[in-house]
This record gives structure tokens, C-alpha cells and sequence, in this order.
């Protein structure tokens, strides 16, 4: 998934077609459902990756390396589908060197 970064007052502003919220309050929804015989999608829980959790010093790695990769287990304590709010350490956000992404949950 691509997206913009524009230096702002409050840090690093991220932009994209998948990332939602206001400035300083930006996150990208991780969804669950089901898909049909027809292929409709039905939406039965979803989680909100909050960016602005993102440390300071892996934004700008990011932007240096241009890939910002979010992991994350994709289960609560209980099995079921990870829901609600997504903040570390739930979810480790790192910057890596551009190139074919492998086993990350999300890229930026």
C-alpha cells in the first residue's frame, strides 16, 4: 500500500488512499469478514492501526529506507480476530531498506 509523508508542525503527516483520520489522528483499518459465492464482502469486526504511535525515530527511518512496515499478531488473547484499538506493543513499527516485502502485515 502506498502512501504520501509531508513534514508538518506536529512531525510527519502520512497520506494515503487507506489511511483515514484527521491530522495527528490518523490510522488505516485492518478489517475482518467474509466473502461470499457472489464475492461480496461482508465486514463482521475490524482493528484501527493508530499511526500516531509510530515513534518519531522510525518515521524518519522510513522515510530515509521508503518502506514503513507494521507487524502484528492477527489474534487477541482469546484467538479471535485482533479488534479495537492497535498501539504498540501490539503492533511493532519498524523502517527497512526498500524491496519486496515478505511477511509484513502492513506497508506504508
Amino acid at each position: 500500500m502506498g502512501c504520501d509523508a509531508a513534514r508538518s508542525s506536529g512531525g510527519v503527516d502520512l497520506k494515503g488512499p487507506y489511511i483515514q483520520g484527521p491530522p495527528g489522528g490518523r490510522f488505516i483499518y485492518l478489517s475482518w469478514g467474509t466473502i461470499d459465492d457472489d464475492k461480496r464482502f461482508t465486514l463482521f469486526r475490524r482493528a484501527k492501526l493508530w499511526l500516531d504511535a509510530i515513534p518519531p525515530s522510525v518515521i524518519e527511518g522510513a522515510l530515509v529506507s521508503g518502506l514503513l512496515v507494521g507487524r502484528l499478531g492477527l489474534t487477541d488473547r482469546k484467538g479471535n480476530p485482533l479488534c479495537a484499538a492497535v498501539r504498540p506493543p501490539l503492533i511493532e513499527w519498524s523502517a527497512v531498506a526498500e524491496g519486496p516485502a515478505t511477511d509484513s502485515a502492513g506497508d506504508c
